[in-house]
Formats: C-alpha cells, sequence, structure tokens
C-alpha cells in the first residue's frame, strides 16, 4: 500500500513511524482558510483539502490528510502568529478544560475512502505567568495549536488527559488505523 502522508506535520510522521507504516511525504499546498466553515467542523474540512490536495498530485496513492485544532469554549486556537499570542492563548488556557479536535481523511483517486474526526479533553492546570514566559522562551510553541506541545516542555501544562494522547499531539492513533484498515 503506497501512503502518502498530506502534512508539514513532523509529530504525524512520527506517530506514523511509532505504528509502523510506511509512506512518504508530499506536503499540501492547499489553503487552509476557514472563512465559513464552522468552527467544529474546521478541522475535518481542512484535512480533506489536504487529502485532496495530494490526492490530485498522486492519483494512484492512497492519501492521509490530518488537520488539529484546540478549542476554548467556542474560541478556535490554531497555531500562534507571536510570541504575544501564544502568550494570551497560554493564559486563556490556564486553570481550564479544552477541547482538541482533528480531522482525519483518506483518499485514493480524488475519492474519500474515510473520513473521520477525534475529540480529547485536556485540563490545564494553575500556572504562573512566569511558567508562559519560560515555556514561549523555548520557542516549542511556534508550530502548535494552541501554543503547546503536550509531547514537550508544554506537558508542564496539563493536570488531565480525557481521550486520546496522540489525538493532541496531531494523529489520533485508533482513527488512523480505522482510516488504514480501509486500504489493507
Amino acid at each position: 500500500m503506497p501512503l502518502v502522508l498530506a502534512s508539514k506535520s513532523p509529530r504525524r510522521a512520527q506517530i506514523l513511524e511509532l505504528l509502523g507504516v510506511k509512506f512518504r511525504i508530499e506536503p499540501p499546498c492547499c489553503e487552509e482558510n476557514a472563512e465559513n466553515i464552522p468552527s467544529k467542523n474546521i478541522p475535518l474540512e481542512l484535512a480533506k483539502r489536504k487529502a485532496l490536495d495530494v490526492s490530485s498530485k498522486f492519483q494512484k496513492d492512497f492519501v492521509l490528510g490530518g488537520d488539529t485544532l484546540v478549542f476554548c469554549e467556542n474560541e478556535v486556537l490554531g497555531k500562534p502568529k507571536s510570541e504575544n499570542d501564544a502568550y494570551e492563548m497560554l493564559k486563556k488556557l490556564r486553570n481550564r478544560v479544552h477541547s482538541v479536535i482533528s480531522g482525519l481523511a483518506l483518499c485514493q483517486n480524488n475519492e474519500f475512502l474515510f473520513t473521520g474526526e477525534s475529540q480529547t479533553e485536556v485540563h490545564f492546570r494553575d500556572y504562573s505567568d512566569l511558567e508562559i514566559l519560560n515555556y514561549i522562551s523555548t520557542m516549542e510553541y511556534a508550530d502548535k495549536a494552541g501554543a503547546y506541545g503536550a509531547q514537550g516542555k508544554g506537558a508542564r501544562f496539563i493536570k488531565s488527559i480525557n481521550g486520546c494522547f496522540y489525538n493532541v499531539m496531531g494523529l489520533p492513533i485508533a482513527l488512523t488505523l480505522e482510516a488504514l484498515n480501509k486500504v489493507e
């Protein structure tokens, strides 16, 4: 099964490697504009766009696309645009529960073979502004939805997780295996 990962995320690649899946990476070139998409549907819609974009170039291959966002109450927290943006996100998440939603899409020949979503609840502990600033100084926040990496130094903020830890990293394992079972 030739699998193409339609993603620039090193974490998604790391999780596929953990699962023993053979794949190659082809970053998508599609627009990630989420205007006119209801917020809770954004991860799945963007995953579908990414998978279709790459599938159009590699028609015979199976293409896996994913997208992950953080939701705090009704607000979408994507990747921070600046240190200040990261600081504000981490202040907002402090001592609160938020949801991490990942969308996943598997395509071949520009047709969807599988689409699905995974949601994980993450409860952050009460931490200081200084802890936020120290974390931001590591630059780990830079390419992560919600401005933290659960698998790295951002673990310091987490009090508990209800659901798939790997979903918080960007690729839910059970959902990924369900998708890949469609091609075996």
